[in-house]
């Protein structure tokens, strides 16, 4: 299991840089197009590379950020609780998370399949939009298979108190 394990890290670890790397892009593609306006020649299509990029951006850092334990939370009642109540708590969190964001994760696949279906594009560029919507959902993908990870943990944790 932790071969599993160390592999679902390395994968998240990798799609940070994707993510930091799209993030980059959007910067760099932001002040090109802001110089070019300047000179009467913005970046056709821009704004709709610059929401596509920032969907798979935060699909492929979703994972890491969980992993890490990045996302913001309110601690301020939950850290006055005995350790092992805190536990029971995330465990809790995270099987809630793990629902949802199950349920996210299936709809996302649904949703590109239908988007592949109808043949749709995107408006200017006519990027077809199931291939993004597709790469957002393996994003997904991996972020609920590290939230099963997080579980793992911390039930294993909880078992050793």
């Amino acid at each position: 299991m932790q071969a599993i394990w160390k592999l679902i890290d390395q994968i998240a670890d990798k799609m940070k840089f994707i993510g930091a790397g799209l993030l980059v892009i959007m910067m760099a593609l932001t002040c090109v197009d802001v110089v070019g306006r300047l000179f009467r020649h913005p970046v056709f299509g821009s704004i709709e590379l610059m929401s596509l990029m920032g969907a798979v951006a935060v699909a492929m850092a979703l994972p890491y950020t969980h992993a890490v334990r990045g996302h913001i939370g309110v601690e301020i009642v939950i850290d006055k609780l005995p350790r092992t109540l805190r536990l029971v708590i995330e465990v809790i969190t995270q099987l809630l998370s793990l629902v949802l964001f199950g349920i996210v994760t299936w709809k996302m696949f649904e949703y590109s399949i239908k988007m592949m279906e109808s043949g749709e594009v995107s408006m200017n560029l006519e990027l077809p939009e199931y291939l993004i919507i597709g790469v957002v959902g393996l994003g997904f993908v991996m972020f609920t298979l590290t939230i099963i990870k997080g579980i793992a943990e911390t039930a294993g944790e909880l078992r050793r108190k």
